[in-house]
């Protein structure tokens, strides 16, 4: 989902791109203490607070622009829909837009564009997130509506039927759409049992299953407080605004969160291989293993292996498959540690008369994790560009709070996320590749002849 910037001016611009044109420096000439240099904006403590009804507030201070996001984090998604509903989670994060009993349909978005703001939500396979993103001086104005849409939603039966008939369009979109096919068919031929093999949009069957009770019936269960995390990020006062949030919340009571018990998925012993055909140009490959859930250790060697392989022009996948050897017009790779399963896949757009050799390549680029060290050089250039990318993402107040909230829903201590990046060696990384990469999954998109 991409994010407006609506706010973002140019004196700020300025500044930001000074500071990190500043860090670039610094660490281009301390090669090897490149990942150790103080970084004020990331390390500034948090402020975490459990209320008496169980819910997180999680508050950091941020003067560097006049902006707030408020981001009321739901840890509920595709992983805890019930059988023959699945897509119910992204349908209820539509739905909460959609009024209540003093909001009229339509009135929030105007409210929060009158004062100058943007706002969004995102469901994920572990979590759902709601955000409004305003000039900090505007809190108070926008702060109670979203308290009422959380707390009073109106279900109303002609607004939900509106927006499955949108969902399933967008679900028939994700179809026609090659990568995004391929995707969704990776995910079920990786993934046997659990939860995680279905799209978070659901199929149209089940979409359409979901009528209105069953979606009261799903908010009912999983939108309780202590079931939630309210991240506060930006020129705040946190003393204030935790005053706030414990008023707005009083009431709010507390809820029996459920247990859910997930199949297990079992180790994958042999190559996993389907393929279909769309009337397309090129053909597309998705290729990948299961790996460390949110909370292992090996999540941290998962994420700088992944780094060396497809994070920027000097990666293998860049330097070696596409430029040097010409065997895909493009291509990435991306590490998803979930709350119960990780999972590493590779992703290539490939011209059909290269497709051997290019699936060739990328199984030898890969195992090379399992038989050979990387390079001191390959090391240390993946913990700056991820140490760099942290840096950006603190021009964004949005994604201040984003990286709070996902950290919350995993199970993991944002504070130390750098620390444990740092802590990353070259065996580490040789050992998670021959714990993971081991019996690949393939899925292959081919155009008709």
């Amino acid at each position: 989902m991409r994010i407006k910037k609506k706010f973002r001016k140019l004196i700020y611009a300025v500044i930001i791109i000074a500071i990190v044109a500043g860090v670039f420096a610094y660490l281009s000439k301390n090669p090897v203490n490149e990942v150790n240099v103080p970084l004020t904006s990331l390390q500034e403590k948090l402020d975490i607070t459990k209320l008496d009804n169980g819910m997180t507030v999680t508050i950091k201070e941020a003067h560097t622009l006049p902006l707030v996001t408020i981001q009321f984090w739901v840890h509920v998604g595709s992983r805890n829909e019930p059988k023959g509903y699945e897509g119910i989670a992204h349908i209820f994060e539509h739905i909460w837009f959609k009024g209540t009993p003093t909001q009229p349909v339509g009135s929030f978005h105007k409210r929060v564009e009158s004062l100058g703001g943007e706002l969004n939500a995102m469901t994920s396979q572990d979590w759902t997130m709601y955000f409004v993103t305003v000039p900090s001086d505007k809190f108070d104005d926008i702060f109670p509506n979203m308290v009422d849409l959380l707390l009073n939603p109106s279900f109303d039966n002609t607004e939900i039927e509106k927006e499955k008939k949108v969902i399933l369009e967008e679900q028939s979109l994700s179809y026609n759409e090659p990568e995004r096919f391929l995707d969704d068919q990776f995910g079920l031929l990786l993934i046997d049992e659990h939860p995680y093999r279905n799209p978070i949009i659901g199929y149209k069957e089940t979409i359409s299953a979901a009528n209105r009770e069953e979606i009261i019936k799903f908010y009912n269960t999983w939108y309780a407080p202590n079931n939630m995390n309210v991240v506060v990020a930006g020129d705040i006062n946190k003393e204030e605004t935790l005053e706030k949030i414990k008023r707005a919340f009083a009431n709010f009571k507390p809820g029996r969160i459920p247990t859910l018990n997930p199949p297990a998925q079992p180790p994958i012993l042999q190559p996993r291989y389907k393929s279909s055909l769309k009337d397309i140009g090129y053909t597309y490959i998705a290729f990948g293993f299961t790996g460390p859930d949110s909370t292992e250790k090996d999540r941290y060697a998962m994420t700088v292996l992944n780094t060396i392989f497809s994070g920027g022009d000097s990666s293998r996948l860049q330097q070696i498959i596409k430029q040097q050897k010409n065997l895909i017009t493009k291509g990435l790779s991306v590490f998803v540690p979930l709350n119960d399963i990780g999972v590493f896949e590779a992703v290539l757009t490939v011209e059909p008369q290269k497709v051997a050799q290019a699936k060739t390549e990328l199984i030898i680029q890969l195992n090379k994790f399992k038989t050979e060290e990387v390079t001191d050089e390959e090391l240390q250039r993946a913990k700056m560009t991820i140490r760099a990318e942290k840096v950006r993402a603190q021009e964004e107040i949005f994604q201040v709070g984003m990286d709070i909230g996902k950290a919350w829903a995993e199970g993991v201590d944002y504070s130390q996320e750098l620390a444990n990046i740092n802590a990353v060696t070259k065996e580490d990384i040789k050992k998670a590749a021959q714990k993971y990469f081991t019996a690949y999954t393939m899925y292959e998109l081919k155009p008709k002849l």
